[in-house]
């Protein structure tokens, strides 16, 4: 998304299509009539990890879940900070280790004025940066900027809070996931059942349809920015070297996203190719 004074850019979406193949499912670590369901990868204690959430009619807690593993494996939760209990967008900031949050309109304490920054060992809330207020409904940090939905219309924003630029997805109103990957964005269009690749200039680069699990239930994505894929073989776990070529052969790269479907309360994870 480029870096201009408050406005509207335009975007056409491109005719670049690629396709999801899957490696692995986690179930929800625990089950939920919930919204708002947020991913990112971080790191907890050290270890990588997949940091989960979402809304319950209790308090709601993070969950984290070991990466790329055959099976779920928890190494960790704790609450959400007091009086933050809807919490809709999750990203994952590793110079500071903390967990940045947002929240939506509605919500029972009204803070869709701030992105919160909750640190990723402990879960204690140590950081708040004021912004415009927004019903978001999903959160990006790529190390320098946040990137936040409420559906329709995508903010890029400063550390400061100030509003950099705005992008109007042309997604329908259904923007309900985002994580930023290397020198792009990736979007969810739940209502779809897709997602869209915006560059850092704000350009719609590519769309994958044809996604796992229950049409409509993509909720929340996450890029998995911390591991070394390298020297990870294709599937987890697996016996196979890791310097064995993955097939098919990855879009840009080796790679995993995650997906949490929220109505058949299962997380995919895999990655793109053409």
């Amino acid at each position: 998304m480029a870096v201009k004074p408050p406005g509207t850019m335009e975007v056409v979406m491109a005719n670049q299509k690629l396709r999801f193949y899957q490696t692995g499912t986690y179930p929800f670590p625990y089950t939920t009539i919930g919204s708002d369901t947020a991913l990112t990868v971080s790191k907890h204690e050290g270890k990588p990890a997949l940091a989960f959430l979402t809304q319950t009619p209790k308090e709601d807690d993070i969950v984290f879940l070991r990466l790329y593993r055959k099976a779920s494996q928890e190494t960790g939760r704790f609450s959400s900070p007091p009086n933050y209990w809807g919490i809709s967008g999750l990203a994952y900031d590793q110079s500071r280790n903390l967990l940045w949050a947002t929240e939506g309109l509605g919500t029972l304490n009204q803070h869709a004025d701030r992105i919160i920054g909750i640190d990723a060992d402990s879960g204690k809330h140590i950081d708040t940066i004021k912004v415009p207020q927004l019903d978001s409904h999903a959160l990006a940090f790529n190390g320098m900027y946040f990137v936040r939905s409420d559906g329709s219309v995508l903010e890029m924003i400063d550390r400061s809070g100030n509003i950099l630029a705005t992008l109007q997805v042309p997604i329908g109103t259904n923007c309900r996931g985002l994580s930023a990957a290397p020198w792009t964005y990736i979007a969810s269009d739940t209502l779809e059942n897709k997602l869209v690749i915006i560059s850092l200039f704000g350009q719609v680069v590519a769309e994958c349809g044809e996604l796992p699990g229950e049409p409509g239930g993509i909720e929340a994505v996450a890029f998995d920015n911390i591991q070394d894929f390298s020297t990870i073989p294709q599937f987890p776990e697996s016996v196979e070297s890791p310097q064995k070529p993955w097939e098919p052969v990855p879009w840009n790269f080796r790679h995993t996203i995650y997906l949490a479907n929220q109505k058949d309360q299962m997380i995919y994870f895999g990655y793109f190719y053409q």
